[in-house]
């Protein structure tokens, strides 16, 4: 079966070329991606042990994004239709069913049933990592830290050179830009040149309305063979599918370039007290594992995001900090007056 595929749709060029996937476009690729996290224990996590978590299209904020309703059916034929079923059945459970009766009904709701079905199935094989390239975007800190969280700043090769190396079950990836549209349309998964469902697949992770484009989101995606579904954020008392495949994409430690933490990073929920001398007791433990770990890591990476004032401009801006451990659970931060800012920009 020929495996090189193209699709071009307002200007991004989609290929499956053998078993790779790649998204075209005119945007440059980046040197350095951001990764915003929400101050809790899984994104501390993440960040000790060195891990983006590569998520499922059930957990994404925009309930379209990478949606199944993407994915258009309605020229599947009764061949493929069976032939589905045949390769994701059991021999002893497909012969329990008359697909031919079930096609008729299928086509009559639109297809929704194989559309359901080959959606949870493929999905529980890619992942999708949510990067940036915009630092100083003030609807991002409020949006994914709240201003209380964290910002990685990763060398994009770093990571992609290292990606296998670090996870040996991935078998392929993909990073690519996501393309923004004024209106989203469903891909029809049986036109020509389609052979296989990849192409389709990779539109349908990959457009977004343009309400979203202030993000200018890069996307990494990674194909496993076993990933779980989260079926409980769908239904009350749905049962998760676990898969034998964690989630976790690693890199390595020497890929991050900077650490910023939210304005409000500092805050009493993290802090039981500011002392006289400007030093913070810590009172949560998830909160004193994660500044041991940057101090002992990556202390001559860190800065705190803000706000600066250029006579009457407010901007966003990034302060260098340092931190000096004082005691086992209190630290000072100690401004290095290095500044980078977005006013002008």
């Amino acid at each position: 079966m020929d495996n090189n595929q193209e699709f071009e749709y307002h200007g991004y060029k989609y290929v499956l070329d053998g078993s790779n996937h790649e998204v075209y476009s005119d945007k440059k690729q980046p040197d350095d991606i951001y990764k915003y996290y929400y101050p809790n224990q899984n994104s501390i996590d993440a960040l000790i042990n060195q891990y983006l978590y590569a998520t499922h299209p059930y957990l994404f904020n925009d309930s379209i994004d990478s949606s199944e309703l993407l994915l258009d059916y309605s020229n599947i034929t009764l061949e493929r239709y069976k032939s589905f079923y045949k390769q994701t059945l059991k021999p002893e459970e497909y012969i329990k069913h008359n697909f031919d009766e079930i096609f008729v009904e299928d086509k009559k709701n639109g297809f929704a049933s194989i559309r359901t079905n080959f959606h949870q199935y493929f999905s529980r094989q890619y992942g999708i990592i949510s990067l940036t390239t915009n630092p100083l975007n003030i609807l991002m800190w409020s949006h994914y830290s709240s201003e209380k969280g964290f910002m990685i700043e990763l060398d994009r090769n770093c990571v992609i050179s290292n990606l296998r190396k670090l996870n040996r079950d991935v078998k392929n990836y993909c990073f690519r830009p996501v393309q923004y549209v004024k209106e989203l349309e469903a891909i029809d998964m049986f036109q020509p040149p389609f052979t296989t469902p990849d192409i389709p697949f990779l539109y349908a992770t990959n457009v977004k309305r343009a309400e979203w484009e202030y993000e200018d989101e890069w996307r990494l995606s990674v194909y496993k063979t076993d990933m779980g579904i989260p079926f409980n954020v769908l239904l009350p008392g749905a049962k998760d599918y676990d898969g034998s495949e964690e989630r976790k994409i690693y890199y390595d430690k020497s890929c991050i370039k900077a650490i910023v933490v939210g304005k409000q990073f500092f805050n009493g929920k993290n802090c039981s007290q500011q002392n006289a001398d400007g030093s913070f007791e810590i009172s949560d433990k998830d909160f004193l594992n994660l500044l041991t770990y940057i101090f002992d890591n990556h202390n001559d990476k860190l800065f705190i995001s803000g706000e600066l004032q250029k006579g009457s401009k407010f901007g966003r801006s990034v302060n260098k900090i340092k931190l000096i451990r004082m005691s086992e659970n209190t630290f000072n931060v100690v401004d290095l007056k290095e500044v980078y800012s977005n006013i002008d920009q």
